[in-house]
């Protein structure tokens, strides 16, 4: 039986088992919704050739492998990267986009970049163009993903000699 007494009581031992109920909820969510375990793993630079030629500009495509070795899918945000041919800088790769990648599974990212011909010598780029003469392409920049909202970046630093293809 309730008297005047225990109805005091009673709405005090509401609001602390509330507290506490709202104090375990936060706390689970906090340690559930953690960073992953590893960062996405850059694997290569393939498929990498000359696609289009217009006047002076060349457009170079390729794509960027890597694995998610995480348990959780996560979203790619933002690709930064510099792409430089024959020892100098070409171009600039940014993307800005909203891909979900699977978890446990590897992924590509393309990596297009389009490039002056006189800037890396007009020789040089007609004997490579044939296939006479390999050339160096270096990738260097990160690409930025997240994991239920937590920011993670991944660098990319790749060079690899290449006979540029039509």
């Amino acid at each position: 039986m309730i008297t005047s007494s225990n109805k005091a009581i009673i709405p005090g031992v509401y609001l602390q088992m509330k507290r506490i109920a709202s104090l375990l909820l936060l706390t689970v969510l906090l340690f559930g919704c953690t960073r992953p375990k590893e960062a996405p793993v850059f694997k290569r630079i393939g498929n990498v050739k000359v696609t289009e030629i217009t006047g002076s500009q060349a457009l170079l495509n390729g794509d960027a492998f890597f694995y998610n070795p995480n348990d959780v899918s996560m979203k790619l945000k933002k690709v930064n990267i510099d792409v430089t041919l024959a020892g100098k800088k070409i171009g600039s790769i940014e993307h800005k986009l909203k891909t979900k990648i699977q978890a446990l599974s590897e992924f590509k990212v393309p990596v297009d970049a389009k490039f002056n011909i006189g800037d890396v010598g007009v020789l040089n780029s007609i004997m490579s163009m044939i296939g006479g003469k390999k050339m160096k392409v270096r990738y260097t920049g990160n690409i930025k993903m997240s994991v239920y909202g937590f920011p993670i970046s991944v660098p990319v630093d790749y060079e690899d000699e290449i006979r540029l293809k039509f």
